[in-house]
């Protein structure tokens, strides 16, 4: 099993830098839903081992109620049955955890994230491969499981700002993020490898939405500059020899 969410959150929320990044996130009880509700138009209730997009439920307040969703699934209700909805789409014996939603831009009329491959095939960590990841109609998250497709990180960003200048500074603000997020984790847990996912709006603000220690590469095999995935694939082995040895 994978390091948790509320685990690397917690490490993350020490940093200087990342703080600024990270979305509030709570351990999910109803109570801090409905309070979080309060304070903003949508959440995300995600399971805290979870991966591949499953188990994520987003609540949307909407008039007279709430929107409920969970995978394909949508349903309003009301306030007396939110708590009976919610808890329908809970695991038994899971942990999760509640975190603000984010009003993420979008490419082509669907909301995208970037997926940044963390690498350490040596002494230090270095990015191998950055991507789009651009959600399939009517999903509301982007993992390449549930639909996502792959595009290149610079064509989205340019279709965004319609600046370079803004474009670069955007990079160059991922770039540092990435690599803060990469240090911070390793310090407490032998990775190295490492998926960041990182949440852009509108307006250019930089969330982080997820570290994940087991990241997959089937989305790199998705863009036209093949670069990047021979670059993860070579690193990759590195990585296993440096184990073995």
């Amino acid at each position: 099993m994978g390091i948790g969410k509320m685990k690397k959150h917690r490490e993350m929320l020490q940093h200087s830098v990342l703080r600024h990044h990270i979305p509030e996130t709570l351990w999910f009880t109803h109570a801090r839903a409905l309070r979080m509700l309060r304070s903003y138009s949508t959440i995300f209730i995600k399971p805290n081992h979870g991966s591949g997009g499953n188990g994520i439920i987003r609540v949307n307040r909407v008039r007279n109620g709430y929107e409920v969703r969970c995978g394909l699934r949508r349903t309003r209700v009301g306030p007396a049955s939110l708590y009976k909805t919610i808890q329908s789409y809970l695991q038994p014996s899971g942990q999760y955890l509640v975190q603000r939603g984010l009003r993420l831009a979008q490419y082509k009329g669907s909301i995208f994230d970037a997926r940044i491959y963390m690498q350490k095939p040596n002494k230090k960590w270095e990015i191998s491969g950055m991507a789009a990841r651009v959600a399939a109609p009517r999903r509301f998250v982007t993992n390449y499981h549930k639909g996502g497709h792959g595009v290149q990180l610079n064509r989205v960003l340019s279709g965004l700002f319609k600046d370079r200048k803004k474009v670069n500074d955007t990079l160059r603000k991922i770039t540092t993020i990435s690599h803060h997020m990469a240090r911070t984790i390793n310090k407490r847990h032998a990775i190295r490898e490492l998926g960041v996912d990182l949440g852009i709006e509108k307006n250019g603000r930089i969330w982080i939405i997820e570290a994940n220690s087991k990241p997959g590469h089937m989305l790199f095999t998705q863009l036209p500059d093949k670069t990047p995935l021979h670059r993860i694939m070579k690193n990759k082995r590195l990585i296993r020899r440096r184990l073995m040895n």
